[in-house]
């Protein structure tokens, strides 16, 4: 995603990053071989930034950067669901590196912004995803202020941007790394802001979606509950019925939901009481070996930038 290469000397490991203008999360993950290795994981409150929201961020990222020696690092950055939106769209036929341009004209009027203010990029589905349909692309299309934004605050601190990425991709890269989807896979996270589900298999995404159904931390404890709950459950069966029936894949017998913080294994039972398919929870920490000082709380709460950080770079076999 939004890849931006440079010449600066490159440290060892990749650091992921999400920034607003409430909070630092940063994890630092270096590999040898196969094996990974969580080597810092911070998640830092942020005071108010005044009128300018990112003030927070350009004075302390400098300095946390340097005080965890990660200066020169090569750095995914997130960008937060309010920046941008994905549709699923059909492929333009145009040479490859003239896609994102074709791209940018077919989804203009699908936008919440003015063509010029966006910044787009693309990602293909599996060709066995198509059926003999003509080909599909996801179409990620970001604000590019807050693009060049993000671009100048990475820089300032010291690190090497890589990529600019999206969560849909950090949550790719951790069931590819922590989880067995040889047979096909999906993957939720609930949140008060929305939730994200993918459908993956061998690594790959096959289809991800936005649900915006609001699961807040006491959901469970709402009087409206069931009834959530089972809006909650027909767009997941939906999701997972388009996948088999659509693209032609084997039913998925797997569904993991990502860690919550206090109520994971009574969402779990309660999900499943409404759904075909188990749901199991993706305890990813367990498999993440560590720092001691990294608790499987705080691995659990800086979920999405782990997923960055197991992006591999540009040198690497791509993602």
């Amino acid at each position: 995603m939004l890849a931006w290469f440079g010449n600066k000397k490159r440290a060892e490991g990749m650091v992921g990053l999400s920034i607003n203008d409430e909070r630092i999360a940063l994890a630092h993950i270096t590999r040898k071989r196969e094996d990974v290795f969580l080597e810092k994981c911070v998640r830092e409150a942020l005071s108010a930034g005044g009128r300018d929201g990112m003030k927070g961020v350009r004075d302390r990222l400098p300095a946390l950067v340097d005080e965890l020696g990660l200066s020169g690092t090569n750095c995914s950055c997130l960008l937060s669901p309010r920046d941008y939106n994905i549709y699923l769209v059909e492929a333009p036929e145009v040479e490859p590196d003239e896609m994102r341009s074709a791209v940018r004209w077919k989804i203009k009027d699908l936008l919440d912004m003015p063509i010029e203010e966006a910044a787009i990029d693309v990602f293909p589905l599996p060709e066995d995803a198509l059926r003999g349909r003509s080909p599909m692309i996801y179409a990620v299309a970001a604000n590019k202020a807050r693009v060049e934004q993000m671009i100048e605050v990475v820089d300032r601190s010291g690190m090497t941007l890589d990529a600019i990425d999206i969560p849909e991709m950090a949550m790719r890269n951790l069931t590819a790394t922590f989880a067995d989807d040889s047979n096909g896979l999906a993957f939720i996270a609930l949140k008060q802001s929305g939730s994200t589900m993918n459908l993956s298999r061998e690594g790959q995404l096959y289809l991800t979606r936005r649900i915006n159904t609001p699961v807040a931390a006491d959901a469970l404890l709402q009087d409206d509950w069931e009834s959530l709950r089972d809006r909650l459950a027909l767009e997941i069966q939906r999701s997972l019925d388009y996948y088999e029936s659509q693209m032609g894949q084997n039913p998925i017998s797997k569904i993991l939901m990502a860690p919550r913080q206090s109520d994971t294994d009574t969402m779990t039972t309660s999900l499943t009481d409404a759904l075909a398919a188990p749901i199991d929870v993706f305890n990813f920490a367990d498999r993440l070996p560590s720092s001691d000082s990294i608790s499987a709380e705080l691995k659990g709460a800086c979920m999405m930038v782990i997923g960055a950080a197991l992006r591999i770079d540009s040198e690497g076999a791509g993602n």
